[in-house]
């Protein structure tokens, strides 16, 4: 039997744009045959808005899906079995916790939160209110990711690993009233794009076998703040991870464009592989074995590849799991952490209305 889970969607952004469309698509053209999705209703700062949405993202669908125009009636909704939370990240920690308050399950995109200490509360409060919570950390659940890690975790196809880097970079307008500028919003590229750099030392380094779910041993960071109001254009984040004799580097910037031939690069002892262009969304991976020729596996994203993250959710959540395999919260806490760190150690503070917790 089919198992669907009824969707209530925050926001009316791009961002819950290709979620909606993903989540919509057939299954089955993606191979899944066990679970699938319904958009029951959407929520945004005014009803009307929320239609607006309805009518140009959802198509036929839309004719039965509900606007609402406050948050609190989608949450008092009975008929929404999980919430998605995809609203600028300066309001994740104060709406997912109206969502979880309000006993239900709840994906938020990434970044969680805007720290560590937001995100350990809203897993508290999930735990005591026993729902599902999941950040949305899309890259974890493409099969490419699933397929690199059988390689260099299982395979061992390079031999013990040594060292990863990833960048994440774009050249965007410099623009003050721009929320990716505007520390208000939890602007810069750290949180926007460093989160990505950042999970894919994870990924490698925190989760590999001999690191024991350790915290890296030794931890340095630079960033380079706009002159226009302060947030991070550019970071830089170099990791020792001593168990398994591992470094990371992770970049990200906002003021430059990354190189689309190698976004993210794996070292090891007898070789490497390259992710091209995207990081966010890599789509092929380069193999390069020392002394022989370089073998290329391509993964093609169908979509917008968000509908993997999806699928995960809704196994979990009929299974009656609290959070998911692949991405637990503690990996989510690791990451926001890490971020702290890089913050606290450069001086960039947010304003406290947005770094505060309701505890």
């Amino acid at each position: 039997m089919v198992f669907t889970l009824r969707w209530g969607l925050i926001g009316a952004g791009a961002i819950t744009e290709n979620f909606v469309k993903d989540i919509l698509s057939d299954p089955v053209e993606r191979h899944v045959f066990d679970v699938a999705h319904k958009v029951h209703a959407v929520s945004s700062r005014s009803k009307e808005k929320a239609q607006a949405f309805i009518d140009k993202s959802t198509g036929d669908a839309g004719k039965s899906i509900i606007a609402y125009g406050s948050y609190d009636e989608l949450f008092a909704d009975p008929d929404v079995d999980c919430v998605y939370i995809g609203i600028p990240h300066s309001l994740h920690y104060q709406v997912s916790l109206l969502a979880l308050q309000a006993g239900k399950n709840v994906l938020c995109e990434k970044p969680f939160t805007i720290n560590a200490n937001q995100a350990k509360h809203l897993v508290r409060v999930a735990r005591e209110k026993k729902v599902f919570f999941m950040e949305a950390m899309w890259t974890k659940f493409f099969p490419l990711t699933i397929a690199l890690e059988k390689m260099i975790f299982e395979e061992r196809i390079l031999g013990p690993l040594r060292r990863v880097s990833s960048d994440l970079s774009y050249n965007f307008p410099r623009d003050a009233r721009s929320r990716l500028y505007d520390p208000n919003l939890g602007g810069g590229s750290l949180l926007d794009l460093g989160i990505y750099t950042v999970t894919w030392a994870q990924i490698v380094c925190y989760n590999h076998p001999d690191n024991h779910r350790s915290k890296p041993s030794d931890l340095r960071s630079l960033i380079l703040k706009s002159p226009l109001t302060g947030v991070d254009d550019m970071a830089v984040i170099v990791a020792t991870w001593e168990k398994p004799h591992l470094m990371s580097v992770a970049t990200c910037a906002m003021t430059v464009k990354g190189s689309p031939d190698c976004q993210v690069r794996i070292e090891g002892e007898d070789g490497y592989i390259i992710l091209p262009v995207n990081s966010s969304h890599p789509e092929e991976i380069r193999v390069y074995m020392h002394g022989k020729e370089p073998v290329v596996y391509k993964f093609p994203i169908p979509g917008c590849g968000l509908f993997w993250e999806a699928d995960s959710v809704a196994r979990d959540i009929r299974d009656g799991k609290l959070e998911d395999d692949r991405h637990p919260l503690e990996q989510s806490i690791a990451v926001m952490e890490i971020l702290d760190t890089v913050r606290a150690q450069n001086g960039l503070i947010y304003p406290q209305e947005i770094e505060s917790t309701e505890e």
